[in-house]
């Protein structure tokens, strides 16, 4: 409480300063591109046709850009062009006499038909800008810097959303009923394998520093053919681009310090680069609260260089390297564990623009994962064990994606991925459960894992996709991908997964979309089960998704929308969870380790969300409610995972005022499911006392609802040099105890007789962070 004391009254000190914003920047005598260009960085979606805005477009007022739209109209307005409302909440701007926005077809001078715009018509796509008024959420870097997100981390604004399931540690979450590990997740276009620090332990942060990102891209169902391998979700993540010759961005917190550098180069601006290191401060604060906890010390750094050659080829040359250094322990509980990993990744990115017809991206990649954990568990009268787990893994990857547009009503998209991948395994264990409490669950007696594996194999992928719009009105996406991995099964595994979006604008302010596509997930050469017993690889996972959503502006500007989905799993893999507790250290050795062999699963929902307001705005808030399950079809009958809520809402308001933030996010749903483990006291023929335990029905019983609420303070000063922001942000405001699990001891009393004695146990409680961030 102290510490929150001091917090608030650094701020309070703060406020009695001089109030001064960074300067704006001066538009008039500047290209109308440029405009366009700064306006899309910060989070519009502006499509143009380079036939309408070229560069000896000068602004000749300066336009008032309080509100950005009617700022960039008035801009628009002295070259007879306009700005409406296009396909998925996008800005067009077109000629003052030109077809309605929604069927960007005009012919451009000359007679030649301007290229087709990427007009969105996935049915699930929640884009970076949150709370834009249109149809699409887009959740950018300036977001991320209002919106409360434990630790910092900008890809946990994504749980704001409806669909998704956390419990609030981790930066992973599941989507729509997913498990966490079926969200594909890209940086720049290249694929990330394993992209969390403290992997094992709970992934509290992403490797990508968050300073370093312009945006990302949130699909939850039905997505594009061009993405693959992952069945329940796609999180693309896009790199900044720098606005001046350079810029710097110093950063401190209680959970990280970091610097992030960006800037321009060469005569014509045409390079640019990016440098950016972060250095996590947990070991620092265990040190001070709880150093027998521990010391959880993680690194990342990030280089990005690239160079323009005109207006027909961009390549760039990007670096990314984490590596985590890990003591933790329990000692109530008798868990010991250390871990040390090393993650990079290397690629070169190559973007082609033919013509005005034909464009093509490639990239080539090699990543490298390296991880040692050592753990051991000594739980008094119930299990001992310990565990020496070592990995390596190597993926080599080439991908290109082209698209093709020659005529303004339908575009072509196809492209190839081709990966290599190699990994060895070094891995042994000891367990021994005690009795009564190796006779529950999947235990035995004594179990003894011991592996030596080498692994490879190859991945190749390959998908086409057309859009097609036929009027104003309607857009098409029809698509198809194939893809094949020589290593899972004996002469391989190949997977064709056609897909399909439509997208109806039934008025200027009303879109319908309609979604409906086959996905895959092929078991990685990192992801083999070893710890749990398993030497084998499976086949690739199977997935169905059907989603319609409904999309509504109001005049009022409060925007709505309406989702319905259905997820229909097969082939599903075995998983592995722990019954009673699932924030343990060493969980594979645990007592409580089973097995969930489904046939297979289904998870349905609806969502509603309002609404009102963008990131470029003082005042913006949502209001959402989400009804869903998910089971999965065993042997005995239906299972519920163990995160399905049946009821969630979430609702968030931030406003600026001055130079001061202010911003709230709440949440509540039902109770995940919960197993417990009983105990009765018998007695034996020669008279004495015996402790037997049993568990309930699997995730039969649920834990009590639960709620919380996150907010967020921050202000601005203008400095000498640049300006600093001071921000507190509190996770758990009101510190309420949501359980999520349940600790189990044995005692044994003075006369031998022993007691099992349960304890619950909790997510996050009140945490709270200040920090301060220096730009200049």
């Amino acid at each position: 409480m102290r510490v929150l004391i001091a917090c608030l009254l650094l701020l309070l000190v703060g406020a009695s300063l001089p109030a001064a914003g960074a300067e704006p920047i001066a538009w008039q005598g500047a290209r109308l591109i440029d405009l366009i260009d700064s306006l899309n960085e910060q989070g519009l979606r502006i499509i143009y046709s380079s036939d309408l805005v070229g560069d000896e477009l000068i602004i000749a007022e300066e336009p008032d850009l309080a509100e950005p739209r009617s700022g960039l109209a008035a801009a628009l307005a002295p070259f007879a062009l306009s700005v409406s409302t296009g396909p998925s909440g996008s800005l067009l701007i077109v000629r003052d006499d030109a077809l309605p926005a929604s069927a960007p077809t005009q012919p451009a001078p000359g007679g030649a038909a301007a290229p087709l715009p990427e007009i969105v018509v996935t049915s699930s796509l929640h884009r970076l800008e949150f709370l834009h008024p249109g149809t699409h959420r887009y959740l950018d870097r300036e977001l991320a810097t209002r919106i409360p997100a434990a630790a910092e981390e900008a890809v946990r604004i994504t749980t704001r959303l409806p669909g998704t399931a956390g419990g609030g540690i981790s930066a992973r979450s599941h989507v729509r009923g997913g498990e966490a590990n079926e969200v594909l997740f890209l940086l720049d276009g290249l694929r990330l394998y394993e992209p969390f620090h403290l992997k094992d332990f709970q992934s509290i942060a992403t490797i990508v520093n968050s300073n370093a990102i312009a945006g990302i891209d949130f699909y939850t169902g039905a997505y594009p053919a061009r993405y693959g391998d992952r069945m329940s979700g796609v999180m693309s993540i896009g790199l900044r681009e720098a606005q001046r010759d350079v810029e710097t961005e110093l950063a401190l917190s209680f959970f990280n310090a970091s610097a992030l550098s960006l800037g321009r180069f060469g005569d014509d601006r045409q390079g640019d680069w990016l440098v950016a290191a972060r250095r996590g401060n947990l070991d620092l604060v265990f040190d001070v609260v709880d150093p027998e906890r521990g010391s959880p010390d993680y690194r990342d750094f990030l280089l990005h260089g690239g160079w323009s050659f005109g207006d027909r080829a961009d390549i760039s040359v990007n670096y990314l390297l984490s590596v985590d250094k890990i003591q933790l322990a329990d000692t109530a509980r008798g868990e010991v564990a250390s871990a040390k990993y090393d993650n990079e990744a290397f690629w070169l990115k190559w973007i082609a623009n033919w013509n005005d017809a034909l464009t093509s991206t490639t990239v080539a990649s090699f990543s490298s994962i390296s991880n040692r954990r050592i753990g051991s568990l000594n739980l008094t009268g119930i299990v001992l064990g310990s565990l020496d787990d070592w990995r390596d893994f190597r993926a080599y990857g080439f991908k290109q994606d082209w698209t093709f547009a020659p005529r303004g009503q339908w575009m072509l998209s196809f492209g190839i991925d081709a990966k290599h991948l190699d990994g060895n395994y070094r891995f042994s264990s000891t367990r021994t459960v005690s009795e009564p409490f190796d006779a529950i669950l999947d235990n035995t007696r004594s179990t003894v894992r011991d592996f030596d594996i080498a692994a490879d194999g190859a991945q190749y992928a390959a998908y086409a996709e057309i859009r097609w719009q036929p009027n104003p009105h309607l857009a098409l996406d029809i698509g198809v991908r194939r893809d094949h991995q020589n290593y899972t099964t004996p002469g391989g595994d190949a997977q064709t997964s056609p897909r399909a979006s439509l997208l109806f604008n039934a008025g200027e302010n009303t879109e319908l979309r309609l979604g409906w596509g086959q996905f895959s997930q092929a078991q990685e050469v990192n992801e083999l089960q070893i710890s749990d017993g398993v030497a084998d690889y499976f086949a690739a996972q199977r997935a169905e998704h059907v989603v319609a959503n409904v999309q509504h502006h109001f005049r009022a500007g409060i925007d709505l929308t309406l989702s319905l989905y259905r997820k229909s799993f097969r082939e599903v893999r075995p998983r592995f969870e722990n019954a009673f507790n699932s924030l343990t250290i060493v969980p594979e050795i645990q007592f409580d380790r089973y097995r969930i062999d489904a046939s297979s699963a289904q998870s349905r929902g609806a969502e509603i969300m309002l609404s009102r307001g963008s990131a470029q705005q003082a005042v913006l808030w949502w209001l959402s409610y989400s009804w869903s399950e998910v089971r999965d079809s065993v042997a005995t009958g239906k299972l519920k995972r163990s995160w399905d809520q049946s009821h969630t809402g979430k609702a968030g308001i931030s406003w600026r005022w001055k130079t001061w933030d202010f911003s709230a996010a709440a949440e509540v749903h039902t109770g995940w499911p919960r197993t417990e483990l009983m105990a009765t006291t018998g007695v034996d023929p020669d008279g004495s006392a015996q402790l037997r335990v049993a568990t309930t029905e699997l995730n039969s019983r649920q834990y009590s609802a639960f709620h919380t609420l996150d907010a967020r303070v921050s202000r601005d000063f203008a400095v000498k040099r640049g300006s600093l922001t001071v921000f507190l942000e509190i996770t758990n405001l009101y510190d309420h105890s949501n359980t999520c699990c349940i600790e189990y001891t044995l005692q044994t009393e003075t006369d031998g007789t022993k007691v099992l004695q349960s304890r619950e146990t909790h997510w996050l409680p009140l945490v709270p962070s200040l920090g301060v961030i220096w730009r200049f």
